[in-house]
């Protein structure tokens, strides 16, 4: 009887344990599958949000699977609380995750809103995205490793319990010590050794060891076989996430395309080195690296082709560059190289010529990769983001200098940036200061060689560096914001003038593709002709096709040119020919006249291609009953050849050249001598 009811009651109490450790154990797998919805929707939310930023279609397949994966995730989350933990610090930390996971979901769910919706504000939801799923990673760890602790103390608690009653049940049974004894060997072998095994994993676990062994008593059919089994399947999901962080961490910080390091890392590295180099003799040397021609690229190859040519310039660096150089790509088409060096500027040099050489080698390729390239070294307390725009400003002199080559920023590139700085400053104020003034330049009728028009041209006479050029201001006024008001300062100035003009001489004004920016534009030029009583009819407003009428701010821009057109203005496309889609534009707008470029008038004598140009847009004029405008006439050979190929107006050196006194410049006795007797000379010949 003592046997019996001492086994009874050892029974009883090591079934109330394996009870609570069956019920962690369930909670255990509902962890794991709500895991496995996680990882499922968190896949399908980066390739979405990847191909978004790509700006590439998503199937509607992608769209349904991410859509299930977030709907199952939505359910799990609902039905997590089903199984209710046995103490109140398990409620705690469920309710936590359960409020993690809802906050994930409702991230998740944004962010495929904003992928679908608006690409663009992706970029501006991830952090969010990824701080909600470290949240939710850190909340099911934290209730994770209280499941463990449950079982482990649990575990202790069985062995405990075991001991105690076997002490009453020997201390009471003396006469069934064999029974007793051969009940322990069988319950040691059976139930305590597997426990303690099982006990000894979850330590493992817990410290984070990842080479131990199979979970002993997985085959069993018993409650320890499912603790076992339980165990096994949160190892497994243990190490699929410790995968996804792994995976995770390096998608933070490279890029996806080609692998590489991307911006974020490339910033820490070189803070990295610049602090390091500081207390020794090395020099930091960063590469800024554009792809030329990359959109054509695109536009021949697809998309695809130009991930291959983006990979292969990856390989290409990669293969250049030193174990110890860190190969960046930090968007688009633009890659960097962080390379340190005792011998500076010959290390870098002699790794740009490594560059330009795996080049040049590329050159029978289907799509052979061409680069510029742009170096700075570092100097005593430079920022790394000072350092990076040094190499980039060098880059884009490289690639006005004819591309496929390599420039370093050094003394005499300082100087010119220390000089434009000044212009940009000096920029300021300019026209208060009546530092810049107008000057005009006929256009005439190439038969009569009578001024029709006049083009207002902005000047700046600098108190101490004399005449600026405007191809040197202006864009430094582009660059700085400053065109807008300076352009309206220059539409005032020159309509002040022509209002004292006669009725049938033209005003031709310049308007910048940044004053676009500004959707008032054309009403406000209209506004001025008013106040000093301009008929629209006399201006002329010349664009250029190249700089205004591409890419996303088309539609704009042809809307404040309408607007002016309407109102009786002609909207003239400036440097016809010198642009990619001239035909294009004039499919889509209607222009009332075109300039050809100084650089076909100026050739088209000596070289055939430039004459067959100025030709054919002659002939392209007539067709299309739009006027042409030759600029650039500087002989009477030209003069003779336009007047030939029947293009009505010229303008040049020849007819005038720029004047400050627009009175002046509006009087036809103002022309050239040469000029003045031409109508005789034309009717002689």
């Amino acid at each position: 009887m003592a046997l019996l009811v001492g086994g009874m009651v050892l029974a009883h109490a090591i079934y109330a344990q394996n009870a609570t450790i069956g019920q962690l154990t369930t909670l255990l797998q509902s962890e794991d599958r709500q895991d496995q919805l996680q990882r499922r929707l968190r896949l399908g939310v980066g390739e979405v949000t990847r191909l978004a930023e790509q700006r590439r279609a998503v199937p509607s397949a992608e769209w349904s699977e991410v859509g299930a994966a977030l709907t199952g995730f939505h359910r799990g989350n609902a039905h997590a609380m089903a199984a209710m933990p046995p103490s109140d610090e398990l409620r705690i930390l469920m309710a936590q995750r359960r409020a993690a996971e809802a906050r994930f979901a409702m991230l998740s769910w944004r962010l495929l809103h904003d992928a679908r919706q608006a690409p663009g504000a992706v970029r501006a939801q991830m952090p969010a995205f990824l701080a909600a799923l470290r949240q939710l990673e850190t909340s099911r760890s934290m209730l994770r490793g209280a499941l463990i602790r449950q079982i482990d103390a649990t575990l202790k608690s069985n062995s405990q319990q075991f001991s105690k009653h076997l002490e009453k049940v020997l201390a009471t049974a003396v006469a069934v010590l064999v029974a007793v004894l051969a009940c322990m060997v069988w319950l040691r072998r059976r139930v305590i050794a597997p426990i303690v095994a099982i006990a000894e994993r979850v330590r493992q676990l817990s410290r984070g060891e990842d080479a131990w062994a199979s979970v002993p008593g997985a085959a069993r059919p018993d409650e320890l076989g499912d603790l076992a089994r339980g165990i096994g399947d949160y190892r497994t999901a243990v190490e699929e996430r410790r995968r996804a962080e792994r995976r995770v961490e390096f998608l933070a910080h490279h890029d996806v395309l080609t692998g590489l390091p991307n911006r974020l890392l490339f910033e820490e590295r070189l803070a990295r080195e610049l602090a390091r180099t500081r207390r020794s003799p090395e020099r930091v040397a960063v590469f800024a690296i554009d792809l030329d021609d990359f959109k054509s690229i695109n536009d021949r190859f697809g998309h695809v082709g130009g991930d291959e040519a983006l990979r292969g310039a990856a390989r290409l660096l990669s293969a250049c560059a030193r174990a110890s150089d860190m190969v960046a790509r930090l968007g688009g088409d633009e890659f960097a190289i962080i390379q340190v060096a005792g011998e500076q500027p010959a290390a870098a040099e002699a790794l740009a010529q490594r560059i330009l050489r795996a080049c040049e080698a590329t050159a029978g390729d289907t799509v052979p990769t061409q680069m510029s390239i742009g170096v700075a070294l570092s100097g005593v307390e430079q920022a790394g983001e000072e350092l990076y725009n040094l190499a980039d400003m060098a880059m884009y002199r490289a690639k006005a200098e004819g591309r496929q080559t390599a420039r370093f920023f050094d003394d005499q590139f300082k100087e010119e940036v220390r000089l434009r700085w000044r212009l940009s400053r000096d920029l300021e104020g300019a026209a208060e200061r009546g530092e810049l003034y107008l000057a005009y330049q006929p256009i005439a009728d190439a038969e009569t060689l009578q001024v029709i028009g006049q083009e207002a041209l902005l000047r700046w006479a600098h108190p101490e560096l004399g005449e600026i050029p405007p191809d040197r201001f202006v864009p430094l006024a582009e660059a700085s914001g400053r065109i807008d008001a300076i352009g309206l300062w220059v539409a005032d100035q020159a309509m002040a003038a022509a209002s004292r003009w006669p009725d049938h001489i033209t005003l031709a004004l310049n308007l910048s593709a940044i004053q676009f920016r500004q959707p008032a534009l054309g009403h406000e030029l209209l506004a001025l002709a008013r106040r000093h009583g301009v008929s629209p009819t006399r201006l002329e407003f010349e664009v250029t096709e190249s700089a205004t009428l591409l890419d996303h701010r088309r539609q704009p821009v042809l809307t404040v040119l309408r607007t002016l057109q309407h109102q009786g203005a002609r909207i003239v496309m400036d440097d016809f020919g010198t642009g990619y889609s001239s035909l294009g534009n004039l499919r889509d707008f209607r222009f009332d006249k075109l300039k050809v470029d100084r650089s076909f008038v100026a050739t088209m004598l000596n070289h055939a291609p430039s004459s067959s140009i100025v030709r054919s847009i002659a002939a392209l004029g007539a067709s299309l009953n739009i006027p042409i405008v030759a600029e650039g006439v500087e002989t009477i050979a030209q003069l003779a050849l336009l007047r030939d190929w029947g293009i009505p107006q010229v303008q040049g050196f020849l007819i005038g050249r720029p004047n400050s006194d627009a009175i002046h410049c509006a009087d036809p006795a103002a022309m050239p001598l040469m000029l003045q007797v031409a109508p005789e000379w034309a009717a002689r010949r």
